[in-house]
């Protein structure tokens, strides 16, 4: 009973105070507005697919695409080059990386409505709230690992497409999307075979850096989050690092998992 007691009454707490810090340093790397950091931040990436299928050279602002110079293959009577570009005027937003930034707020939204001087009296009030920031933590991870990709038709429909400065021949469409650490491009041609439609795609890839650490630092909230509702209900005297020991071995891990992709 006393183990319990100091579980509910001390480690949780300072779990959740360790959790606090590691949810904040990933919203500072956001690059949209979160939790105090002003977002904005600007990145340009070249993406390439060989040989010489495809270029598109990026410029990343917060989670839209503010420019973009695009070139890439098609298949006519004979091969051509198809050209088009996304304008300041009209960005191409990337609508997983503000709800990944939503979900992390709500997960620091729950953590901040405890009391620091609260007793927990139950186990199930800890959980309850544990339930709330992994479920949270979950969403906002698979925002940004699992895209969200629409079908050829709706894409070709869409706002995105429109705005495109020249716009594409009606068989051509285009499409970015976030998967993991990276930022895909996709060149899609449609075609008319024996009456029926399929279509061919060319896509090009690259790693962008904050990404690769803000997955890092929800991988690692997730893994205490966890660790702390696996053991409220045994309540051993156990004790965890310190946030900012997760961060900095997270972060650490991040950097030899990212690659020479930006472009100053």
């Amino acid at each position: 009973q006393v183990e319990f007691e100091w579980v509910l009454h001390e480690e949780v707490h300072s779990v959740l105070k360790q959790l606090h810090v590691i949810l904040v340093e990933c919203a500072h790397r956001f690059p949209v507005p979160l939790y105090g950091n002003e977002g904005k931040k600007q990145d340009k990436f070249v993406l390439t697919a060989a040989p010489e299928q495809l270029k598109c050279i990026v410029t990343l602002t917060g989670d839209s695409i503010t420019h973009a110079d695009i070139n890439f293959k098609v298949q006519r009577q004979q091969q051509q080059i198809q050209r088009t570009s996304i304008t300041q005027d009209y960005p191409w937003k990337i609508q997983q990386v503000q709800d990944a930034a939503n979900h992390l707020q709500q997960a620091i939204n729950h953590i901040d409505n405890v009391d620091s001087a609260y007793h927990f009296k139950t186990s199930d009030e800890v959980l309850h709230i544990l339930g709330n920031i992994l479920g949270a933590l979950q969403r906002g991870r698979t925002s940004l690992v699992v895209p969200r990709k629409k079908p050829i038709d709706e894409l070709m429909k869409s706002r995105n497409m429109k705005a495109l400065s020249p716009n594409l021949p009606e068989d051509l469409a285009i499409s970015f999307y976030i998967q993991s650490h990276k930022l895909i491009f996709v060149a899609y041609q449609l075609t008319n075979f024996q009456g029926t439609m399929k279509f061919d795609s060319c896509q090009a890839e690259c790693s962008v850096p904050w990404l690769n650490e803000v997955l890092v630092l929800f991988t690692v909230a997730l893994q205490l989050c966890q660790q702390l509702k696996d053991k409220v209900g045994v309540a051993p005297p156990w004790r965890g690092r310190g946030a900012k020991t997760y961060i900095h071995f997270a972060l650490r891990w991040a950097k030899t998992l990212r690659g020479p992709v930006s472009m100053t």
